[in-house]
């Protein structure tokens, strides 16, 4: 019987390998020698910072720096001084680029400057909030003691101040750091400050404004080299990527000195206000909804927080509201009831015919028009509407003002409607319209993106003007893409993939594998059946090896699917089990730590082929089919009851250890070990082996990242465990020796 049960298993392997087969292209590439570049650093506030060896670096001028590699190659060498002292360098020769420099005639021809500016600068006076001697009115500055950076910013002021016929004591500085002790030892009276490179300090009130300028990063006269790399570099990524500068600027320098000037309304706000009452509406995710226990979920839950935090007024208390119809919102807020309502939509027009306010934009997005069949935009004629939505409904009769409209009560009831042909479409935020048509009952259906974006913001009753400036304050701290990335997650509830909808979509592997599967159970039925034949241990070992075997069988078939990868799971399956026997695991549970780290990637069998192939960088569309595969892997091999590990290494192995992971975000210890285990491995091999756009990352620099990720993507104690296994040879030796009884 066992001989039999034998033929069965090498029959499903060849299956296996059929099912597997696909083809692989081969991508040389060539490392291209790095130039090294001479850069000025300097210590200055949140512009850039860790001015001196081995420090910490960051800022908005480092990373600029970084993201100009991208598109140069070149590596940096930091040369560290005073602003005074690097510019001398930066003419003299000695270093070959320094950020932050104004433009004056008396520069232009000793050092060189591209064609494009790094940032713009606003010039601002700030003076301690208890002194009543200076106010805004410029003569209040006479004979006053003005410290200010030994920069551009000099000659702005000294005009500022004659044009206001107005004599004070300018004392110059070489840094901010000294400027800044003397300013708050009462040293001075009024600093003179960039307003966008003074971080967030309590205490002050902004004065005036007294100029403005752009800053660029100049490069030493002698190397119209760079000048012309930088010059092609900073136009490229004009192009590529526009809303950096703007997205970089966001992300320093929201808490700028100027974010914290609250006006008078704002500050009568706060005094009146200890509380902060959201109404949302319920069925709208990504954006809010309410969860199976009666909680606010979404966006909204996480932005309102971080807007408050923010303008430091994390002691207001906010109540969530969730309204099934947005007319009964507004009404809520007309009356009093709720301070703020979300989403409204960018109609001016109708927003002010409800009586509201719209703050700035949250997030901005396109619409999309869902329909059946082929897209003809003469032949939209009739659409359907979810009755208690007044943001659908606005959107709708201003984009098809002739178009009729059908009631509906439910976004759902909607997209059956256009199913079964009663309307023409249906209009749907371009978020949540791509998450529910890849639902399998919406297979039918497609959407065409509507010219235009449509801005989903806070409704604050008219006349609520310090409520109004306070959001629209709060939200210009955050970037779009922290609003998009935080939507994305939520937008997975949206969208149900289940084994059913798998099957569907892969017939052909959907069929062997349920046949695999069944032979499997087959196969133990019959052998625990036939107990008289042979010891218990004889058929242990039986069992485990036809398990072994189709396990392998899987791996090779998944190596097989993604040709960039090949091997892969084979290696993770192997450094995880030599880092389960170096943390103390037994002979038997390291080896079932391999078995079940080979079927890690299990759930890439659903993923098409022209998304694990592509070559270029996936879109955030493709990212997200990849990402699938986890919750996948995890629903394929948790029918495997008998070994409920299996699924867990594949289901969490992409989780972190700070809880930034998928597809659960699951936290700390609440990962499952065996998938704390595959992780490391996998980010290892991942780093350590040759891909088609890179080769593979020396031995010692893996292991630098792997360090860098403790406490944030592995834990740190499993970390530090691969990193001695790979520094006692562990990693080089060969196991001789697996038969051993895991199963």
């Amino acid at each position: 019987m066992l001989q039999g049960v034998i033929k069965k298993e090498n029959l499903i392997f060849l299956i296996c390998l059929f099912i597997g087969i696909c083809s692989l292209n081969v991508v040389p590439v060539h490392a291209k020698e790095k130039e090294v570049v001479r850069v000025g650093y300097y210590e200055n506030e949140i512009f850039q910072e860790g001015a001196s060896e081995g420090a910490v670096k960051s800022g908005y001028a480092y990373e600029y720096y970084r993201k100009l590699s991208e598109y140069t190659g070149w590596e940096y060498e930091y040369v560290y001084g005073t602003y005074n002292e690097l510019y001398k360098q930066l003419v003299d020769g000695q270093i070959d680029l320094l950020a932050g420099i104004a433009m004056l005639d008396d520069r232009v021809g000793v050092i060189a400057y591209p064609d494009l500016a790094m940032g713009s600068e606003l010039y601002s006076l700030i003076k301690h909030d208890t002194d009543d001697s200076i106010s805004s009115n410029p003569a209040s500055f006479e004979g006053k003691k003005i410290g200010i950076l030994d920069s551009a910013m000099v000659n702005a002021l000294s005009d500022y101040l004659f044009e206001q016929k107005v004599s004070a004591d300018i004392i110059t500085y070489d840094d901010y750091a000294s400027l800044f002790e003397d300013f708050e030892n009462s040293q001075l009276d009024i600093a003179a400050v960039e307003g966008s490179g003074t971080y967030s300090r309590e205490g002050i009130e902004v004065l005036c404004s007294f100029g403005t300028t752009d800053y660029y990063l100049c490069v030493n006269i002698n190397r119209p080299d760079l000048l012309f790399t930088l010059n092609q570099a900073q136009n490229l990524l004009a192009i590529e990527e526009p809303n950096y500068i703007n997205s970089l600027r966001n992300k320093y320098f929201s808490g700028s000195v100027s974010s914290l000037a609250f006006s008078g309304s704002e500050k009568e706000w706060i005094a009146a206000n200890k509380t902060l009452d959201v109404g949302y509406i319920e069925d709208f995710l990504p954006y809010c909804a309410t969860d199976s226990e009666g909680n606010v979920t979404g966006v909204v839950k996480d932005v309102i927080p971080m807007i408050l935090g923010a303008l430091n007024l994390e002691d207001i208390e906010v109540t969530y509201h969730g309204y099934k119809s947005y007319d009964e919102m507004l009404s809520d807020m007309n009356s009093g009831a709720i301070d703020l309502a979300f989403p409204v939509e960018g109609s001016l027009f109708y927003s002010e015919e409800n009586g509201i306010y719209q703050s700035s934009p949250l997030v901005s997005t396109n619409n999309e028009l869902v329909y059946k069949g082929d897209y003809d935009s003469s032949s939209v004629k009739t659409l359907a509407v979810y009755m208690n939505s007044g943001l659908q409904y606005y959107y709708t009769i201003a984009a098809f003002p002739d178009a009729q409209l059908k009631f509906y009560d439910s976004v759902d009831a909607c997209m059956e409607a256009v199913q079964k042909d009663e309307v023409d479409g249906t209009i749907l935020n371009g978020l949540r319209a791509y998450n529910l048509l890849r639902n399998s009952k919406y297979h039918g259906l497609s959407a065409t993106q509507l010219i235009g974006k449509d801005d989903l913001c806070f409704g604050i009753e008219i006349g609520n003007k310090g409520l109004l400036k306070l959001i629209n304050r709060g939200l210009s701290v955050l970037d779009e893409d922290y609003v998009l990335n935080t939507a994305s997650r939520y937008s997975d509830n949206l969208y149900k993939y289940g084994l059913k909808d798998f099957l569907k979509d892969n017939s052909e592997i959907g069929i062997a594998f349920l046949i695999i599967v069944f032979l499997i159970i087959l196969v133990i039925l019959v052998l625990q059946s036939e107990r008289k034949i042979a010891k218990e241990k004889a058929q242990r070992f039986a069992i485990q090896k036809i398990f072994d075997q189709m396990i392998m069988a899987f791996a090779q078939m998944i190596d097989k699917k993604d040709e960039y990868t090949s091997g892969h799971s084979f290696r993770v399956a192997e450094y995880s089990r030599k880092l389960a026997r170096k943390i103390g695991y037994s002979e038997a549970l390291a080896q079932k730590v391999y078995n079940i780290a080979l079927l890690h990637d299990i759930g890439k069998i659903a993923v098409p082929s022209r998304i694990l192939h592509k070559p270029e960088c996936l879109d955030d569309n493709e990212y997200s089919i990849v990402k699938e595969h986890a919750s996948l892997g995890k629903e394929i091999l948790q029918e495997i009851d008998s070994l409920p590990e299996i699924a867990l290494g594949a289901g969490y192995h992409h989780e972190k250890y700070d809880g930034t992971g998928y597809p659960e975000g699951l936290k700390g210890e609440a990962i499952p070990k065996i998938a704390q285990i595959i992780s490391v491995a996998d980010a290892f091999d991942a780093m350590y082996s040759t891909r088609p756009y890179r080769k593979r990352m020396d031995l010692e620099d893996c292991l630098m990242e792997i360090r860098k990720g403790e406490g944030t993507q592995f834990n740190p104690e499993l970390a530090e465990a691969f990193i001695e296994l790979v520094h006692d040879g562990w990693l080089d030796k060969i196991d001789t020796d697996n038969d051993v009884l895991w199963w």
